[in-house]
């Protein structure tokens, strides 16, 4: 993907004061944090960081009391879960050492405690993903290719419901998830993708597993997923000459086969992000070390080529990657970078053009990984 000429960056940033509406009264100016899962095989812990000024300070570091994996896994695989609803604000970080999610409650950074599956669930080989669509929490389980559906309690606690069985059609594991809704959407290691009906909160199958278009024309495989808020269109990045963005059309309840459109030279994406306002896809461009932008249309579902970085400064492999706003393009996009940074890139679209533009204060070491792959942001994104 073409690289656009950077801006120069400005210290103004958006977030350090936003008002929401909850409930139609206007709420106080809430924290704003960057949250990382530290996925620690030593001891495991999230990372908190308050967002001021075009950078990035440490607030807390909230142990869970369990462990995490020293390989890398899938970059692409979500293990950071935001909740904010009216009644709690939460954080869900995977375990995948000890096989368990720990619910932190957001408002006092404190651990609410540690939620296990059934007893033959297993993360270890790849890591554990987790999602949430407001109600239920999902935990993919690597290892024993099974997800794990939660409910959601009071006070960022879980009560686990039932697994399911999740595999590719060849047999692989789950890569990303994304909820939203009455759906769950699947990526697995084969090239496959599928779908779950979860309005009673257990994922049924929709019979929809399918191999998507780019694994049938090029071997690509999908990986990083998202739902548009309308759950209209499922997302999926990929490529394997080149970064690819693979959009299917849901609103028959099922995923139809997928559209490829191939976003030009660079490397294979791994993470995918839609921007709040579904107006950019964002990229995580894995061994070009740098994150692109795709225009979409979230009406027709068509894809077009936008911008990208440049590699960024840490000069570190791209993981998972979220926008800093809870509203338009996102303002800002914080990236975990394998292995222990986070960088700051400041998006900006007009005119349909776009461009990034590092942050001076990028990239922020956390000191207390060893393979940081999974961010998250509070407030997070509404869909």
């Amino acid at each position: 993907m073409k690289v656009s000429s950077n801006l120069l960056w400005t210290s103004t940033i958006a977030a350090a004061l936003v008002i929401f509406c909850v409930g139609g009264l206007v709420a106080a100016t809430i924290p704003h944090y960057v949250i990382t899962n530290n996925d620690n095989s030593q001891g495991n812990a999230a990372g908190f960081y308050t967002i001021s000024g075009g950078s990035l300070t440490p607030a807390a570091l909230v142990k869970t009391g369990g462990t995490g994996i020293d390989g890398i896994g899938s970059v692409a695989t979500k293990r950071v879960s935001v909740l904010r609803n009216s009644t709690q604000s939460c954080v869900f970080i995977s375990d995948a050492g000890t096989n368990d999610v720990a619910g932190i409650s957001v408002t006092s950074l404190t651990l609410a405690g540690r939620f296990k599956g059934s007893s033959s669930d297993n993360g270890m080989a790849a890591g554990i993903g987790v999602v949430n669509n407001g109600t239920y929490l999902y935990a993919s389980f690597t290892t024993s290719k099974t997800i794990a559906a939660f409910q959601i309690m009071s006070g960022c606690t879980l009560t686990f419901l039932q697994d399911v069985a999740a595999s590719g059609l060849s047999g692989a594991a789950m890569i990303d998830m994304a909820a939203h809704g009455n759906f769950l959407v699947v990526s697995f290691g084969d090239g496959s993708i599928e779908s779950f009906n979860i309005a009673s909160g257990v994922p049924v199958p929709n019979g929809d597993l399918q191999e998507t278009t780019g694994h049938k024309q090029n071997n690509s495989t999908p990986q990083g997923t998202d739902l548009t808020a309308d759950d209209h269109y499922a997302l999926f990045s990929g490529g394997v000459n080149g970064p690819e963005v693979e959009v299917s059309d849901l609103s028959s309840g099922k995923l139809a086969p997928t559209v490829v459109y191939n976003l030009g030279s660079g490397s294979a994406v791994a993470s995918l992000w839609l921007s709040p306002d579904q107006s950019l896809v964002y990229l995580g461009e894995f061994s070009a070390q740098q994150v692109a932008a795709a225009f979409f249309d979230k009406t027709t579902g068509v894809v077009s080529v936008g911008c990208a970085s440049g590699p960024l400064k840490g000069n570190l492999d791209i993981a998972g990657i979220t926008t800093q706003l809870p509203t338009g393009t996102g303002g800002v996009l914080y990236v975990a970078e394998i292995e222990v940074d986070i960088g700051i890139v400041r998006i900006t679209s007009s005119g349909g053009t776009c461009s990034f533009a590092e942050s001076p204060k990028s990239p922020i070491i956390d000191h207390n990984t060893i393979t940081l792959e999974s961010i998250g942001v509070f407030p997070p994104r509404p869909f």
